[in-house]
């Protein structure tokens, strides 16, 4: 990946990061997610002013007995408490009067259903959401479970179920109990206070209720010394404004408004009035400057960790890239190892193998632990031919020198082995690397290189040498011409003469026609198909070894139908033929018989070559098409033409077959396609 890319996705993560952190920050202080957040932060809208307009009279309904939440003071006749005074700051967050309706719980509950109210504060829960609509959370609250010090047959609130328990009509621990417990017995009260007074006479087993209420009432009454709350409390949830189902305008109205006070920090304030620094009510949230330093804290940790893997990457490629220069630990090769395709190899100073690469243990048809502690001396054993393997490394470990050697295995192919000493942070040689590689391919490469580039020399001196000697020959020709008409016109009749003049004309022809021969073969054609004849083309090959032939006592018979045409390569079967038949009279060195067959049966090609000669033997047989095999004596062939010609053969499309025995002569077998 690019470095502009991953810079892009490090911005990207790090504003999805700073988003999250945000709405947790935010939901954490307001109970609403970013979006709502700013959505809300907005002005009130035309819509919902307009409705404000139509509707002036906005009526708050609350329980008349439920302090400090709400309550109408018995000396002003006023109606106070926490949740009127969040009431209040919303009507002045609103510009608006919301009038306020103390009632008892299960009334104001009532008027709300009817829609004779407007707002009234209470828990959601399913069956109200079917009835009414749902503001943002304003407050939280606790249910707890009041019982008396003593007589109390209820230890925590899960031995409640069967037992009398008093709460408020309609109260939201009601729906609560009874999904969680079976067989309560509710006694349903006005208020928290009657039902206290109820547990008072021992008439209930218990009271439930908001813990905040129910703390007001102990304290109240003087109760603390015969009733307690049990810990842990039953429930807390969140407290907010029901509305009726047909004014979703005034939801939203509402949502702003508390989203408004809470930014302001009014709700902070009224707790605090209400329970000075305690604030029992408040929403659990963690400080907004912490999130933040957590926020920055993390972002700067993970540009960190960004900057530092750009860096450790860069590091990486360095180290990639001068893996030979740097120091080279236990582990630091076997991966690289087991992807090239060379043979690799790790000795120690005593010549045993530490490791080694896949390629290498398959070649060897072995696992990598039947091979690991074996000494170098098993690779001239059982792999490859040459010079001691060992005393190679051992000098590379002597002298810290890198070494190559060339080296064959027993299929007579060539390798370059190298040696690189692998030294440790001071320097001192702990191991060497041994790479060996088939080089097989190259050498042959360079061979046919070499080949061609003679051709070519052989061709530029061979147009030089005709030029030079034909001159000659045809002013020989000439003047023998001139004679020999001069002769008849004398009418001379000599026998030598006239025997004289025609050896002349012959020996002129025969070496205008060697030259011709030398001209042709020495020409690199190009490697298209022509149509060639067969019969033809043998016997221009067969004029180039003629003199050998004769030389070599070597009989030869050529069976060739004449006209017999083949669409091929011509330089493919000149190599072929030219090869095939230098072999054959290398085979017969005091003579022998050649013979050279050739017909075309439909599109294919039908060569034979057989001679009288030494043979070759069972053993030879399987190696005479691999590269640089031979059984000449040195300076007498390189060990490539067989290969050569196999090779040029399934080029063509071909195949070869051979047959031979030793001291009898053998016979080549060419079938080849006519290249239409």
């Amino acid at each position: 990946m690019k470095k502009s890319n991953k810079l892009i996705l490090f911005l990207i993560l790090a504003m999805v990061f700073i988003s999250i952190l945000c709405n947790e920050i935010v939901k954490s202080q307001y109970d609403i997610n970013l979006i709502q957040f700013f959505y809300k932060s907005t002005d009130l809208s035309k819509t919902e002013k307009k409705w404000l307009e139509e509707n002036p009279d906005i009526v708050y309904c609350a329980d008349q007995n439920s302090p400090p939440l709400r309550y109408v003071d018995t000396e002003t006749k006023q109606f106070k408490g926490i949740s009127i005074d969040i009431i209040r700051a919303l009507s002045i967050e609103l510009g608006v009067e919301i009038k306020i309706k103390p009632l008892p719980f299960s009334d104001s509950i009532e008027s709300l259903e009817k829609g004779d109210t407007d707002i009234c504060d209470l828990f959601p829960n399913n069956e109200r959401s079917e009835k009414f609509l749902f503001s943002d959370p304003v407050y939280n609250l606790r249910g707890v479970v009041l019982v008396p010090n003593q007589g109390n047959s209820i230890e925590s609130f899960k031995d409640i179920g069967g037992k009398r328990i008093a709460t408020p009509k309609k109260d939201y621990s009601i729906e609560f109990l009874s999904r969680r417990f079976k067989g309560i017995d509710f006694n349903f009260t006005k208020d928290i206070e009657e039902a206290i007074k109820l547990l008072e006479e021992r008439k209930v087993d218990a009271v439930v209720g908001d813990e905040a209420v129910i703390g007001y009432f102990l304290e109240t009454l003087k109760l603390r010394d015969e009733m307690h709350i049990l810990d842990p409390y039953l429930y807390e949830e969140e407290v907010i404004l029901a509305v009726p189902k047909d004014r979703e305008t005034l939801v939203k109205i509402l949502n702003k408004a508390i989203l408004g006070i809470k930014k302001k920090k009014i709700m902070e304030k009224i707790q605090q009035k209400w329970f000075g620094i305690s604030a029992p009510i408040a929403f659990e949230k963690m400080s907004s400057k912490i999130l933040l330093y957590s926020t920055f804290g993390i972002i700067v940790l993970f540009l960190i960790s960004f900057i530092f893997y750009i860096w450790n990457k860069k590091l990486k490629d360095e180290v990639e890239k001068r893996t030979k220069e740097l120091i080279i630990s236990r582990n630091d090769l076997q991966t690289t190892f087991d992807g090239i395709t060379y043979f690799m190899m790790i000795f120690d100073e005593n010549l045993n193998i530490l490791n080694l690469n896949n390629a290498f243990a398959k070649y060897i048809g072995k696992s990598k632990e039947e091979i690991i502690n074996l000494g170098s001396g098993f690779l001239k054993e059982s792999l490859f031919d040459g010079d001691c393997i060992g005393c190679i490394i051992k000098k590379t470990f002597q002298d810290g020198n890198e070494r190559k050697i060339e080296i064959k295995n027993q299929d007579d192919k060539i390798y370059e082995l190298n040696t690189f000493p692998l030294r440790d942070d001071k320097g001192e040689i702990l191991k060497v690397l041994v790479s060996i590689k088939d080089i097989t391919e190259n050498k042959i490469n360079e061979s046919n290189l070499l080949q061609t580039s003679k051709m070519v020399a052989v061709g530029q001196l061979a147009a030089g040498v005709a030029h030079e000697i034909r001159n000659p020959l045809g002013l020989i020709k000439n003047y023998t011409y001139i004679l020999k008409k001069e002769i008849n016109k004398l009418q001379i009749e000599n026998g030598r003469i006239h025997k004289s003049i025609y050896n002349i004309e012959n020996s002129v022809q025969g070496a205008s026609q060697i030259i011709s021969n030398l001209l042709n073969f020495s020409r690199i054609s190009n490697r298209e198909n022509k149509e060639v004849d067969i019969n033809e083309f043998a016997k221009n090959i067969i004029q180039l070894e003629k003199k050998t032939l004769e030389r070599q006592g070597i009989s030869l018979i050529v069976d060739i139908e004449e006209k017999t045409y083949c669409n091929i390569n011509e330089e493919a079967l000149k190599h072929i033929l030219i090869n095939l038949i230098s072999n054959s009279i290398d085979a017969m060195p005091n003579g022998g018989n050649l013979k050279i067959k050739g017909y075309k049966e439909g599109i294919k090609l039908y060569i034979s070559i057989e001679d009288t000669g030494i043979g070759i033997s069972d053993k030879d047989l399987s190696n005479i098409y691999n590269p640089f095999y031979t059984t000449k004596l040195p300076n007498k062939g390189t060990g490539l033409g067989l290969y050569i010609v196999y090779n040029e053969i399934q080029k063509l499309g071909g195949n070869i077959s051979v047959k031979s025995k030793l001291r009898e002569g053998t016979k080549f077998s060419i079938i080849l396609p006519d290249q239409l």
